[in-house]
């Protein structure tokens, strides 16, 4: 197995991860599905795409347009997302009274995890998750530029060593 392919499974391992942090937040989270149902629906929603884009890194490593997909774009779209939460003041959904009232209590409370603003879980959960997912574009980008074109071979370290003609013989 060659380097890019290596990459881009150690990618979809690295996803998994992101895929643990969105389902703890799911299911240790019970302020957001009391407060705003449609973030926590989007959770579990987003944690389904992690599961897929893992399996597409694990099952198509050589496939360039699935391994950008699944490793460039979907976390890009991912730590995005998480930014559009903090500047729309996490309000998608949520009723006037549990929304936070400026973008830097929404950044003090996702991004951060401040126990000042009710959060409940671990303090670095968002911040590892977007760590995770940055490491997963990495990853799939790395793959991407190392991979073999197709009809060659493999860099193996050495090269091979080429036979010499033997000199022509006069007679």
């Amino acid at each position: 197995m060659n380097t890019s392919n290596l990459l881009a499974r150690a990618g979809a391992v690295v996803m998994l991860g992101v895929f643990g942090i969105n389902v703890y937040i799911g299911l240790y989270d019970t302020s957001l599905s009391q407060l705003s149902p449609l973030h926590w629906e989007l959770n579990w929603l987003i944690a389904v795409v992690d599961l897929i884009a893992v399996v597409v890194l694990l099952a198509k490593p050589r496939s360039i347009a699935w391994k950008s997909l699944a490793g460039i774009v979907w976390p890009i779209v991912y730590v995005v997302n998480l930014f559009i939460d903090v500047e729309t003041r996490l309000c998608l959904g949520a009723p006037a009274s549990s929304c936070s009232p400026t973008v830097s209590d929404a950044y003090q409370y996702l991004i951060l995890g401040s126990s000042d603003q009710e959060w409940v879980l671990w303090p670095y959960t968002i911040r590892l998750a977007i760590a995770l997912a940055v490491l997963v574009l990495i990853l799939a980008s790395l793959s991407l530029y190392l991979r073999t074109p197709k009809g060659e071979s493999p860099p193996t370290g050495s090269a091979p060593a080429q036979m010499e003609s033997p000199p022509s013989q006069k007679s």
